[in-house]
């Protein structure tokens, strides 16, 4: 069986049963299990447990989710939400722990999960996910435009968790109901295949190297701030290590105010580039000082061409189902 028949098994198991190497934490409704083929340094998949009343079926995708009464699908991800910001404080302790710093991660859904591409005999065995990625993507698995547009945070594919639960509230027009029918691939599709952009700076790239070699560059600046408010005793409450951070909102700008916990999420192994450290997988460099600063510009072409070798970081154990 393929790994896509994984995040079904997994959702069907007692957790306490589930391979330790696969496992990065659990409660009474999920299990958070590390993507195999993670797209950043620290990417991992909350999925929702297959318990009575609710079944597999209705739980195969964030469409079949919402088609359940409005206060039931709502407590599902209610419950996602609160298990991801698990994940994420883990991951953060373990960014702290390997780098002395913590950078970003976002929390959603894509719109399409890639697993219904895939042939429909296998289709029965898709399961929701809700990824919890760290905005380096710099993870060994990024390969293609779509893996780049499809976790941009402001593009439209990738679904907040925040932005998804606010669909229940009752002053939102369109209603609810009409929210979740808009959730069609010929509505999402074409923003996969769209000019391949930053998800930092928003910037266009032609090719997977000179958008990786970009990602690196974002991140050793990133690394270097954090290193910089450090030494000058800047504290970058909830963005960064113990006040000794630099936050990087999605929008680029720095948020001294913010830090998000994580979970032992695992850390690929760091390795030097230009005598910076760069992580294994979840690092970012910021592009603006301040809201209102246009983004440093970075001549990619002035970089290296290798890749860093780092290994995929797991907060807690190998690799295994992703989407």
């Amino acid at each position: 069986m393929t790994h896509y028949t994984h995040l079904r098994t997994y959702a069907l198991m007692d957790p306490a049963d589930v391979p330790a190497e696969f496992k990065l934490t659990s409660s009474d409704t999920s299990i958070t299990i590390h993507d195999r083929f993670p797209k950043g340094y620290y990417h991992e998949l909350v999925l929702p447990r297959v318990l009575p009343p609710l079944t597999t079926r209705q739980l195969s995708t964030l469409r079949t989710l919402l088609m359940l009464p409005r206060e039931q699908a709502r407590a599902v991800l209610l419950g996602l939400r609160r298990d991801a910001l698990e994940a994420k404080r883990l991951i953060e302790e373990d960014m702290r722990a390997r780098y002395g710093f913590v950078w970003d991660v976002l929390i959603g859904f894509h719109a399409v999960p890639s697993v219904e591409y895939v042939l429909i005999p296998l289709r029965h065995l898709i399961h929701l996910h809700l990824h919890v990625i760290s905005v380096d993507f710099l993870g060994e698995a990024l390969k293609t435009k779509k893996h780049v547009n499809s976790f941009h945070p402001r593009l439209g594919f990738f679904l907040h968790i925040d932005e998804v639960i606010r669909w229940f509230d009752p002053d939102i027009e369109p209603t609810w109901f009409a929210m979740k029918s808009t959730l069609d691939k010929k509505e999402y599709e074409p923003l996969l295949k769209g000019e391949m952009l930053c998800p930092h700076c928003d910037a266009p790239f032609k090719t997977i190297p000179k958008i990786k070699k970009h990602f690196r560059a974002v991140f050793r600046k990133m690394q270097e701030d954090a290193l910089e408010a450090a030494a000058q005793g800047t504290s970058a409450e909830g963005a960064g290590p113990d006040a000794e951070a630099v936050a990087v909102p999605n929008d680029g700008t720095v948020d001294e105010a913010a830090a998000v916990p994580e979970s032992s999420v695992d850390s690929r192994t760091a390795s030097t580039e230009d005598g910076v450290a760069t992580p294994g997988a979840g690092q970012k460099r910021k592009h603006a000082e301040t809201a209102g600063d246009e983004p440093e510009v970075i001549d990619v072409d002035a970089l290296p061409d290798a890749e860093p070798t780092a290994k995929r970081h797991q907060v807690g154990g190998a690799g295994t189902a992703s989407s």
